[in-house]
């Protein structure tokens, strides 16, 4: 379904040039003065900044989110924008002025990662989930004899809520003709409750196998179980969410080092090596396949699939992102 789209953003990701920003102010405008420039390449996570000339310290913000500082010292050094269709990347400067050094809108394909699904929850209504990748993998709201997931918002943002016993989102096809060797997943959650052994974020299956993000069978509050061939090859974190927290939850498969590992919050908790090759398929936010008891309870804010993995000072930029 991803089709020549995705075959045109690996190609891109070659380390091509995006643009070069350049920025000066002058004395006496209400502007401190300095000189701030940058260059901006894309890469599989997102945009990459790398400051060239500073003259004073900045704050760098997606989306409204102060997701890096940077500082004289830090000419020269890359920083990570996992940014998507429809962000707004800001640099302020860190003076009592705050005055906006650059903004710029991400609208084009050729400035985001190599995203396979990403899912925002931001249609309020209905029962197609958009999928905002550009990549046309939307999903539909399903029940099991109830109510459908809910639609509504917060201080966290747009969210689905799901009840914990019979609704969950399916996408039917996520096959991609680029031969995905490594992947990265993030969601944004909160529990409202703890109904059932084991909470189900994501599970993807493709033939006889999957891979997914649960709870595991304690809580609250909960541990979680992260697996990318089921059943030998799972970590599991320590049992630290809590209903009422919300949490951004990410897990990562390299096939350079054949690690893959969990984050909560940023952290990494847990990691194991494992070598096989990685395929894309059928995928269910909120419930297990095999299983009619293991459902989410609570708010899922955003849902992140990329085909590449994230090293970890990537892992906690999109935490950064992702977190209000």
């Amino acid at each position: 379904m991803l089709g020549n789209l995705l075959l045109v953003a690996v190609v891109l990701v070659l380390g091509l040039t995006v643009t070069t920003l350049a920025f000066t102010f002058l004395d006496g405008t209400g502007t401190p003065t300095a000189e701030a420039t940058f260059d901006m390449e894309q890469t599989s996570a997102g945009l990459e900044l790398v400051p060239t000339t500073l003259g004073q310290p900045v704050t760098v913000q997606l989306n409204g989110r102060d997701v890096q500082t940077l500082a004289h010292e830090d000419v020269g050094e890359p920083v990570l924008l996992p940014t998507a269709p429809g962000d707004r990347v800001t640099i302020v400067s860190r003076d009592g002025e705050r005055s906006i050094l650059l903004e710029e809108e991400i609208d084009d394909r050729s400035e985001v990662g190599d995203f396979v699904t990403y899912y925002t929850f931001a249609e309020g209504g209905g029962s197609a989930v958009l999928d905002r990748s550009q990549n046309d993998n939307d999903g539909s709201l399903e029940t099991d004899g109830g109510l459908e997931p809910t639609w509504d918002a917060d201080a966290n943002g747009s969210y689905l809520q799901f009840d914990g016993t019979d609704d969950h989102v399916y996408v039917s096809d996520i096959t991609t003709e680029t031969g995905v060797q490594e992947f990265t997943i993030a969601t944004k959650v909160r529990f409202t409750g703890s109904t059932g052994n084991v909470q189900q974020f994501v599970e993807h299956r493709y033939g006889s196998n999957e891979w997914f993000l649960e709870t595991a069978n304690t809580g609250p509050p909960f541990a979680t179980s992260y697996a990318v061939q089921y059943p030998g090859e799972a970590v599991q974190s320590g049992p630290t969410l809590e209903v009422g927290e919300t949490y951004v939850l990410v897990g990562t498969y390299d096939a350079e080092t054949d690690e893959y590992t969990l984050y909560i919050d940023g952290t990494p908790v847990a990691s194991d090596t494992f070598d096989r090759p990685v395929e894309m398929g059928e995928l269910r936010l909120g419930r297990d396949f095999e299983s009619s008891s293991q459902y989410f309870e609570g708010r899922m804010y955003e849902f992140r699939l990329y085909y590449s993995a994230f090293s970890d000072s990537e892992v906690a930029t999109l935490t950064r992102a992702m977190t209000n």
